[in-house]
């Protein structure tokens, strides 16, 4: 069993997805927002939840550090929105980074982020003693209607199993997107409230701050299977068998789920 610390987890996408990848427990969440806190809360019992990243206790020991710090300096949806300030919470995660018991180090961002995010996300980690490795995903290549491109930087001290996690990961991406070529689930899941992808979606004739809060969190989440596939590029590194097919959790419909249940 692995184990996995777990930062701006909003409501929980990451954990799902790498639950859903075989033998992955998540120890502890971080979240700023006190209704993702709740809805965490509801999926995930018994875990640990802090609220803030700056006081969160340091000094974890965890087989994996997950995290994807808020993206206001690099997100092209919050430059279009008139949303991007600059601020990165990225330092935060180096410092958990620095100051923990980490063997893996998963930084997730949007593809927008572009080379000068990565190459300081790599120079800090890679004075950290580790060696790091870009992974590019998209929803739509995992199976979905809709592209969603997410970069992830992938970080250990031991370059050999570094390269075996790198290499299996557009693999095990591979195997998902096949995976949901038989109906489509990505299309024919969520709900009828928040289904996007053939239509407009209803409710936008009026406004719920419950509604709100749902679909802001989906927006700031991604596909759990994204996760799903670096878990078990991870622990196809460490030795474990993967031979079998990911558990249906990884499907969007899961987090769309998580996110609907009412937490207020």
């Amino acid at each position: 069993m692995l184990t996995c610390d777990d930062l701006f987890s909003c409501v929980g996408g990451h954990a799902l997805g790498l639950h859903a990848a075989g033998p992955i427990q998540t120890i502890r969440f971080v979240e700023a927002d006190a209704w993702r806190r709740k809805v965490i809360a509801h999926h995930f019992p018994g875990i640990s939840i802090y609220d803030d990243v700056h006081t969160a206790p340091t000094g974890m020991r965890a087989d994996i550090l997950v995290g994807g710090p808020p993206c206001q300096r690099t997100s092209a949806l919050s430059a279009v929105h008139g949303y991007r300030t600059g601020h990165s919470l990225w330092s935060a995660m180096l410092h958990h980074a620095q100051h923990g018991h980490y063997g893996w180090i998963v930084v997730e961002q949007p593809a927008s982020a572009g080379r000068t995010w990565f190459a300081q996300v790599q120079a800090d980690l890679e004075a950290t003693g580790r060696r790091v490795r870009r992974l590019d995903l998209t929803a739509f290549g995992l199976g979905a209607p809709h592209t969603r491109p997410r970069m992830f930087a992938i970080a250990h001290c031991d370059v050999s199993r570094l390269e075996i996690a790198w290499q299996a990961g557009s693999r095990e991406a591979d195997r998902i997107a096949r995976g949901t070529a038989s109906g489509n689930v990505w299309i024919s899941g969520p709900p009828r409230g928040l289904r996007v992808a053939d239509g407009i979606p209803g409710g936008l004739d009026g406004y719920s701050v419950g509604r709100q809060r749902r679909i802001e969190a989906i927006g700031d989440s991604n596909p759990p299977a994204m996760m799903t596939a670096i878990g078990r590029a991870i622990l196809s590194a460490e030795g474990f068998d993967v031979a079998t097919p990911p558990a249906q959790a990884n499907r969007v419909t899961a987090l769309d789920r998580a996110a609907v249940i009412a937490a207020e």
